[in-house]
């Protein structure tokens, strides 16, 4: 919306209090600035994001529904039992509850480019953050602080989720002809002495 200044080529209009009208158009601006105190509009900034990197996101966007099927849901508790037996016996218990909650199987993933930055929300969860691969801080869905980042590498869009409590990282491929993606979580911790590791297979809608 423009409030104080609108210029047409090869035509000039002076408008006080009133409403300017420009036939064929269709467009209307309300003023209250006389034109004696009009001045030049502010442009907006330019992306700090490269045009490729937008490009590339793009390409990634869309909503996708997990294929994975039954054999990639036992990837996902093989790798939690991996983990899980690699901790002291009085904590493996615990250790498997928590890894489990946080590493269901997904029915699916959406992925949006707003402006400049990038959401991934996986069964509605999930987390939005700029594409100049600054880390971002912002709460979990369970409440912990987490610093969220995305970059472009070799092709993949790698999604970081950096927190105190422990780290996930998404390694997303996209297949040539933009209709399945791949998604290799690493989730890593210092109190985890084997990461979970595993592989999820998303078809686009």
């Amino acid at each position: 919306m423009y409030s104080q200044l609108v210029s047409f080529p090869k035509m000039m209009c002076s408008v006080s209090l009133g409403t300017l009208m420009v036939l064929g158009a269709a467009f209307f601006v309300m003023t209250d600035v006389s034109a004696s105190g009009l001045h030049d509009v502010d442009l907006p900034l330019e992306s700090s994001v490269p045009s490729d990197t937008l490009s590339q996101a793009e390409r990634f966007a869309g909503e996708y529904r997990f294929v994975g099927g039954q054999r990639e849901a036992d990837g996902i508790d093989a790798a939690i039992e991996a983990s899980a037996d690699a901790l002291s016996p009085m904590l493996r218990g615990l250790g498997r509850k928590k890894l489990k909650a946080t590493n269901p199987v997904p029915k699916g993933m959406r992925i949006a480019v707003k402006g400049d930055a990038l959401e991934l929300t996986i069964d509605g969860k999930g987390f939005k953050a700029g594409l100049d691969g600054k880390p971002d801080s912002q709460k979990s869905s369970e409440g912990d602080a987490v610093k969220v980042s995305f970059k472009f590498r070799d092709g993949k869009l790698v999604q970081f989720i950096d927190g105190a409590k422990g780290d996930r990282h998404n390694y997303i491929r996209l297949s040539e002809d933009g209709n399945r993606l791949t998604m290799k979580v690493k989730v890593s911790s210092s109190h985890l002495p084997v990461p979970v590791e595993y592989k999820l297979t998303f078809k686009r809608k």
